[in-house]
């Protein structure tokens, strides 16, 4: 009895590292190829983080520096349905700004999930996720330029 409960852990063990690696390696190969993209279209000195945004248009949003100022390149995972889009750190709001902007607007949050760079209909915005006290999910997005809002989906 303890023999095939031990083999039964063992596979739910090994099958739980196998869709965590294959996971982290498709999110590994989905970066290098952006920074791949991105190199086509920017020149930049060094990359500084890949991160994923899967909203309307899929991008990887690249984060750089060249010539010691940090950019951010959106790099679609489409070419044909989206555009590619380049901002200086310094043209836009910060994380921390963001966060300034979406604790003023009083939104009943249990916990923040993430707030990371995305781009809605060519737009860059900044998406902030969170989870309501009613274990809801919610997204409420704000243009990187200028910090107006741009779209809001809540109790999902």
């Amino acid at each position: 009895m303890y023999g095939t409960a031990f083999t039964v852990l063992l596979i739910l063990i090994f099958g739980a590292w196998h869709l965590y690696s294959s996971n982290m390696s498709d999110q590994t190969r989905d970066a290098a190829a952006a920074v791949d993209k991105a190199k086509q279209h920017y020149s930049f000195d060094r990359v500084l983080s890949v991160s994923a945004y899967h909203g309307t248009d899929a991008y990887q949003v690249v984060k750089a520096k060249r010539n010691g100022k940090t950019v951010y390149f959106w790099v679609p995972d489409d070419s044909k349905k989206a555009a590619y889009i380049e901002r200086r750190a310094s043209d836009g709001l910060t994380k921390n700004q963001v966060l300034a902007l979406f604790e003023r607007q009083m939104f009943d949050v249990k916990r923040l999930i993430s707030v990371r760079l995305g781009a809605i209909n060519g737009n860059p915005v900044w998406e902030v996720t969170f989870l309501s006290t009613n274990q809801h999910y919610n997204y409420v997005s704000f243009y990187f330029d200028s910090g107006k809002e741009a779209q809001r989906i809540l109790n999902l």
